[in-house]
């Protein structure tokens, strides 16, 4: 089912006619609701408020050239007109429409009970895909523990099935920077789509700390991985076609790959229901397989080297061709539905011999000298982007080695350093570092009305870019250019790298006293680690939380600062040794984590109700925005720390933050309740909160302290933060389309950038004040199945 996105208009009777960029005027007397789906995704379904009164037979075209259709709706005391057309997807991977033509055509894909082989998976691919499927919180800033236990049960039900996964994440951008364009845009409406989700419209938007959490888990279940220097999917495509197996992946480009195991889609691939041969105790997964072969026998027997000339002339995330300099491919059509754009296209180039007849014909039909020798040019490249030549992962999975064929900046590097790297305990942001000199931020759910959340942990960032360009010297000046919001626009800035005395080169050998110094410089701490009084799992995020309380703005309110602190400890006692030892068993069982007892320490039962509890949680944008700046300030001292070869131990991401938990104590501390409340009847875990608490404020000034001590006041109904409520019968059971203009209410001064911190970062620590001694449908016939051995 498409996720439809909405216009609503609230038209005053008689209605004028209706106008925007994407409709043609349309006559009504009635409010018009305007759903735009993805192109060739039609398949969708409307809450059962929703009764239709009176089909009309309307087909209107647009500017895009796509069908429309008017339908009536009732409601209670409410009529409605509802405009259904068709919009492209934004920011999809690969081609274009493709994935939903080759989900159309029965003779391409095939039924296969997939089982006993080995699988190459986008990684990347797969982490967005189970987040959003898995239909988690994502406006209240993530479930990471919700999701460590999908992720782990996915890989427990490929093991049943005796299927041994490879996974191939993506590293850092293309240096040819041919993909920029395509990045930007997508970053672009990231922050759009981000914004919506903060104003209650829903949108996929996957929470800061996936990826951390998704690398954890796999070292844990011990699953090989590998963390490309670049993209990862001509790296999958290819050590799937030297292994002879499959690719796991919703990216369209892998229909255009040659790949001798063929793809599986992963969107038909139904991992969570794992059935049983008859008469045998063996396991599958019921799967769609496809292969080139199969497509190409369906054209005609069509040479499968114009794939790549279709691919390019469609779209990808690489070359963007003017589409007016091409015939109208739609006449080519055999397909009397949708996709006729991409069926005519292909039925176009079937009646070609090969790739040079394709593209002599092709320049034929283009008078313009000058664009004849781009199309020449691009079509030539996107050639070589899908041929296939042996991997270069292929001896890291099989002997530990790094990578090869590395990119200048790279090449120096220390192998040990490059290990990390292609085993993915290094964030891929440092690849763009130091081959770009260029970043691009995420963005999670917070007020945008306010600066980025980025803005508060970019200190923290300048030390990285600090070690890895190596500015040794004083009198040299490295940048970093940093790609964040301002508003709701994507922006750009220079960024100063913060020097150390510390060398890349040499980093890791460097005695651990060292290393730690610039990260707690970095971080403006002064207690080590084992001066916290606090379990190991957790000073990491003691650190980040004394940053975040010193630089966020605004100021976090004391209760979002309990709330977090609750959260640590619900996070610490709710964590289940057993699992450990299922993990380093090799045995990839799904989580047991259950919330209960962990070395005989009781989670209190008020938070465990808390944590159970189903209701709507409202979004506070205030506590949205602060909590953004945590996550952000955690994401970027992790990178840092990983940076130093951890001398702070690494946490369990997944049970550090729970967005939907926190949420729930912070309402209840709006009613009054304080956090010894919460945990009264838990010895254990009062004493664990008060050691957080205190370890904490020895790092803050009193002034501070006695902020973060404040009481707070006991919200009336009225005042209790909440994201305001749909104000209409409809609009609650509708999404919302985002609005491409800013308030214009907004000031100038809250998109100011923040200062950009350029003093040098010693090894000598500058808290001297303070001491450190300080304490498809599976029920199909039998005889369409068929067994992937």
């Amino acid at each position: 089912m498409a996720q439809l996105q909405v216009v609503l208009s609230q038209a005053k009777t008689p209605w004028k006619p209706f106008t925007d960029k994407h409709s043609s005027q349309l006559s009504c007397s009635l409010p018009v609701l305007e759903f735009r789906f993805p192109l060739c995704d039609a398949q969708f379904r409307f809450p059962s408020c929703l009764h239709k009164q009176a089909p009309r037979a309307d087909t209107r075209r647009n500017t895009d050239a796509q069908a429309a259709r008017a339908l009536f709706f009732i409601l209670p005391a409410k009529q409605v007109c509802i405009l259904l057309s068709e919009t492209p997807k934004v920011g999809a991977m690969g081609v274009q429409g493709l994935k939903s033509y080759m989900e159309g055509n029965n003779d391409v894909l095939k039924r296969r009970c997939f089982r006993n082989s080995n699988v190459i998976i986008d990684g990347s691919n797969l982490y967005y895909s189970l987040y959003f499927h898995s239909h988690l919180d994502q406006a209240h800033g993530g479930e990471y523990e919700a999701f460590e236990k999908v992720v782990s049960r996915f890989f427990a039900n490929l093991r049943m099935c005796k299927i041994k996964p490879y996974v191939v994440l993506d590293g850092g951008d293309d240096i040819s920077d041919k993909k920029f364009d395509t990045l930007k845009k997508r970053a672009q409406d990231r922050i759009k789509r981000t914004d919506a989700l903060s104003k209650g419209r829903r949108r996929e938007v996957l929470p800061i700390l996936v990826k951390n959490v998704f690398k954890q888990v796999l070292r844990k279940l011990k699953v090989p991985v590998i963390q490309c220097v670049a993209e990862a999917d001509w790296e999958a495509a290819a050590l799937a076609n030297e292994w002879n197996c499959p690719v796991l992946s919703n990216d369209s480009d892998f229909f255009i790959f040659d790949i001798k195991g063929g793809f599986l889609p992963l969107s038909d691939f139904h991992w969570k229901k794992v059935k049983s041969i008859k008469q045998s105790d063996k396991k599958y997964i019921l799967a769609s397989w496809y292969s080139v072969s199969n497509l190409c026998r369906t054209l005609n027997c069509m040479n499968k080297h114009l794939l790549p000339i279709f691919a390019t002339i469609l779209g990808n995330d690489y070359a963007h061709l003017d589409k007016t300099m091409f015939p109208n491919w739609t006449k080519f059509s055999l397909n009397p539905g949708g996709n006729r754009n991409i069926d005519g296209l292909l039925r176009w180039l079937s009646c070609h011999k090969g790739p040079k007849d394709a593209i002599k014909a092709l320049r034929g039909t283009i008078t313009n000298p000058r664009d004849s020798a781009t199309v020449l040019k691009v079509l030539k490249e996107g050639l070589q982007e899908y041929c296939l030549t042996p991997s270069s992962i292929a001896p890291f999975f099989m002997r530990g080695e790094p990578q090869s064929n590395l990119p200048r900046p790279l090449q120096s590097l220390p192998e040990c350093f490059l290990k990390a790297l292609g085993e993915g305990k290094l964030n891929s942001i440092l690849l763009d570092v130091l081959t770009l000199h260029r970043v691009t931020l995420n963005f999670s759910v917070q007020d945008f009305s306010l600066c980025s959340n980025n803005l508060t942990s970019r200190p923290i960032r300048q030390v990285i870019y600090g070690l890895m360009l190596q500015a040794a010297a004083e009198e040299e000046q490295y940048e970093v250019e940093e790609y964040d919001r301002q508003g709701l626009m994507l922006t750009s800035s220079k960024v100063p790298a913060i020097p150390t005395n510390l060398q890349l080169d040499t980093l890791w050998e460097t005695p651990q006293n060292l290393r730690l110094e610039v990260f707690m410089d970095a971080l403006c701490v002064s207690q080590a680690p084992d001066e916290l009084l606090v379990p190991a799992t957790l000073q990491l995020a003691v650190y980040v939380t004394c940053y975040w309380l010193k630089r966020a703005q605004p100021e976090p309110r004391p209760e979002f600062f309990w709330a977090l602190l609750v959260g640590l400890v619900y996070g610490e006692l709710s964590r289940d040794p057993l699992t450990e030892k299922d993990q380093t068993s090799n045995s990839y069982l799904p989580y047991r984590t259950g919330i209960g007892m962990v070395l005989g320490k009781e989670v209190p039962k008020r938070l465990k109700n808390l944590k159970s509890r189903k209701e709507e949680t409202p979004l506070d944008l205030e506590a949205a925005h602060a909590y953004s700046q945590w996550q952000g300030s955690l994401r970027d001292s992790i990178c840092l720390c990983q940076l130093l070869n951890n001398p702070v131990p690494e946490p369990e991401y997944a049970w550090l933050y729970s967005g939907l938990f926190l949420y729930r104590v912070i309402t209840e501390m709006s009613r009054g309740i304080t956090p010894e409340s919460l945990l009264a009847g838990a010895p254990h875990a009062l004493h664990l909160y008060q050691e957080l608490r205190e370890a904490v404020e020895r790092e803050l000034d009193e002034d501070l302290v006695r902020r973060m001590r404040a009481k707070v006041k006991r919200a009336q109904p009225s005042e209790r933060p909440a994201h305001q409520e749909p104000t209409d019968d409809i609009s609650k059971y509708l999404i919302y389309e985002d609005n491409d203009e800013e308030d214009p209410r907004r000031g100038k001064a809250d998109f100011q950038d923040a200062e950009i911190f350029e003093q040098k970062c010693l090894l000598r620590t500058r808290h001297k004040a303070k001491s450190r001694t300080s304490k498809r449908d599976p029920k199909a016939k039998k005889s369409e199945h068929s067994y992937w051995e």
